[in-house]
């Protein structure tokens, strides 16, 4: 079976490096430095999931999730946000524009990867229903 390909968006190489290690025995991750090359990488790669950092430069990352869902179907592909900002006015404008989830930097290795393992079960569920839709 093919591994799910994760692209894991984040200027901090140290964050892109534990996001790697924390689901490379699972997932196939890829990743991308600042908003504008995610976007490229979405549309070369097709990743399964995108976990996005918030504050990069040159696009951010709820700039990038706006730019995605206005080319692309609300959940493909679903965004996991992972951020320093964690003020609830964040949190929520995370969500508002399209994320999954929100999750706060310093991470839990351990919640990183249920959170992922949640967003593909509900992505498999919503697949089911609109099967069953479409009988």
């Amino acid at each position: 079976m093919d591994r799910k390909k994760i692209l894991a968006v984040d200027d901090e190489p140290n964050i892109l490096a534990a996001v790697k290690e924390t689901l490379d025995d699972t997932y196939l991750v890829i990743t991308a430095r600042t908003g504008k090359e995610a976007l490229k990488a979405i549309d070369a790669q097709e990743p399964d999931l995108v976990i996005m950092d918030v504050m990069m430069p040159e696009m951010d990352g709820f700039e990038a999730v706006k730019a995605l869902r206005a080319k692309r179907p609300p959940s493909h592909p679903p965004v996991i946000f992972l951020s320093a900002r964690t003020a609830l006015a964040d949190v929520e404008e995370g969500l508002k524009i399209g994320g999954f989830e929100y999750i706060t930097k310093p991470f839990s290795p351990t919640k990183l990867l249920k959170k992922v393992e949640d967003v593909f079960e509900r992505m498999e569920i919503r697949k089911k229903i609109q099967q069953q839709k479409k009988k």
